[in-house]
């Protein structure tokens, strides 16, 4: 990992209050790493390995915190993305651009979040909701990155449009904006990509 600015230690007070909130949130985020995680990857580390150096992070920045104007979740989904972006660096050394290569949920939930397909499940169903979950994992490779993590973050890591902004950078309006347009383009891009009339009247 880079060099972490020289940072004053921890009192007793400080470690009890991130411990506490690390706490609170632990299971959150846990299975967002764990949605995140590639099998390749995962084959070699896992996601409490993640966790624990998302703690180790939170101690060395936790004067960082207060300053930040974040929610604890939001302060901690950043680390956690951070760790996570820094396993998959070393265990990746050949330049690849991890927002590009760690994978989108590969689960039918995906479509049902997104509104691709009904909650239909009979068997007779199945082979087609096979087929569109690939063909809504091909469209989701014609996003733009930023527009796959903006629907990711708000579906799937379940991020509120408040913590949404904090993360991007932008104001909540803008990330409003920025999500339904980014599922604006999904919802185009199937179509026009697969022309067989699969979405809903």
């Amino acid at each position: 990992m880079g060099h972490e600015q020289d940072q004053e230690p921890l009192s007793v007070a400080d470690v009890a209050a991130l411990t506490k909130m690390f706490e609170e949130h632990r299971s959150r985020l846990l299975i967002m790493l764990q949605s995140r995680i590639d099998p390749a990857m995962g084959a070699r580390v896992s996601a409490e390995d993640i966790l624990h150096e998302t703690f180790f992070l939170a101690r060395r920045r936790w004067h960082q915190f207060a300053a930040s104007g974040m929610t604890p979740y939001s302060w901690l989904y950043r680390l956690a993305m951070d760790s996570l972006i820094e396993v998959w660096r070393r265990q990746n050394c050949d330049g690849r651009d991890p927002h590009r290569e760690i994978p989108w949920p590969d689960r039918s939930s995906a479509q049902q979040a997104l509104r691709l397909i009904d909650s239909a499940t009979t068997p007779s169903e199945a082979l087609a909701r096979e087929e569109l979950r690939l063909r809504v994992q091909e469209v989701l490779s014609q996003l733009k990155p930023i527009d796959r993590e903006v629907l990711w973050m708000r579906h799937f890591d379940q991020l509120s449009f408040a913590d949404l902004a904090l993360l991007l950078h932008i104001s909540e309006n803008a990330a409003m904006k920025r999500y339904v347009r980014a599922l604006r383009r999904l919802e185009k891009l199937l179509p026009e990509l697969y022309p067989r009339g699969d979405e809903e009247p």
